[in-house]
């Protein structure tokens, strides 16, 4: 869908077996066991992923590489003698090091880490620090994408009144579609609206995007076949949600309020804690407090402060463009 959403050229997508990631469990927790067993069974394996992309790329005479952030898929261009380049705020190896304790597990990620070095430029993004890749990685703003149309636009044609607060609750693809929302009903008037996952959509008729929720008169589910997210959150008065680039990036260059927890299993929150203490309409609250919704105070603070935008560049697609032309 992304693909669909942005390139608005003929493309083809081939399934792909390459990238080697953290399993997550309950909600978005990373599974430590899972996780390892993940790593040593594709770094087993890796010769035969990197030779089987190494003759699809032949076949099909690809002229260059962009990974996001695959190392298999690096080292296979490099292997080509291809340009190839990585794109990311993290890599990998560098978000499991400390959560995997197990020799065979570090000289799997020391592989991960060398082939990640193999890139012909490596174009690190905001919300990281230069030690997420080996060797020298290009400093590179924020890719982003921009709502396409106003903020006023967006809430008549889906029927929100452009009076009321809305704030948009989501958790990216780890959303449980048996959270218990009741807790929302004490935020009143404020109205709150989650996305619906594809197979939860429902046939509505054109522009009737909001359905209300059956137990909470202030709870909405939004339901479109063709959601440009960033539309979206340009429409609502704030986010809560879980720290992640993804939804950073189109909500920092706009100023939305964010309400985040604290996923301290995952390497990459420390970063992104440091860079938004200086962004008074952004708060923290613990995961057990997100898990029971438990954030009206920061949520009232956030509503009422002067946002600051995102204070660096946000041509990020265009500099990796103009550096690898």
């Amino acid at each position: 869908w992304l693909f669909q959403e942005e390139l608005l050229r003929d493309f083809q997508i081939q399934s792909s077996t390459l990238d080697i990631h953290p399993i997550q469990s309950e909600g978005y927790l990373i599974d430590a066991n899972a996780t390892q067993e993940f790593l040593l069974d594709k770094y087993h394996r890796a010769e035969k992923l990197i030779d089987a992309e190494i003759r699809w790329l032949r076949e099909n005479r690809i002229d260059i590489v962009l990974s996001d952030i695959s190392p298999l898929a690096i080292e296979a261009g490099f292997r080509c003698g291809i340009p190839s380049y990585g794109i990311s705020n993290f890599t990998w190896h560098w978000i499991m090091e400390p959560m995997l304790d197990e020799s065979e597990c570090h000289k799997a990620l020391e592989f991960l880490k060398g082939i990640t070095g193999h890139a012909t430029n490596n174009f690190r993004l905001p919300f990281s620090e230069p030690s997420v890749f080996p060797g020298e990685s290009v400093d590179t703003p924020l890719v982003t994408r921009s709502p396409r149309v106003s903020r006023e636009e967006f809430r008549s044609r889906c029927g929100m009144d452009n009076n009321t607060k809305y704030v948009l609750v989501t958790f990216g693809g780890f959303d449980d579609p048996d959270r218990n929302f009741s807790a929302l009903e004490g935020f009143s008037p404020i109205q709150f609206v989650r996305t619906l996952h594809h197979t939860e959509r429902l046939v509505l008729q054109p522009d009737h995007y909001l359905r209300q929720d059956k137990a909470l008169s202030n709870l909405w589910h939004f339901i479109h076949p063709e959601l440009y997210h960033p539309d979206l959150v340009g429409a609502v008065d704030a986010v809560i949600t879980k720290p992640g680039y993804g939804i950073l990036s189109e909500t920092m260059p706009l100023g939305t309020p964010l309400i985040l927890d604290t996923r301290e299993d995952f390497r990459e929150f420390g970063i992104i804690q440091d860079v938004l203490e200086d962004y008074p309409q952004v708060a923290f609250i613990p995961c057990s407090r997100m898990a029971s919704l438990n954030f009206g105070e920061e949520l009232e603070r956030i509503l009422e402060v002067v946002p600051i935008p995102w204070k660096g560049r946000t041509d990020g697609a265009e500099f990796i463009i103009e550096n690898i032309q």
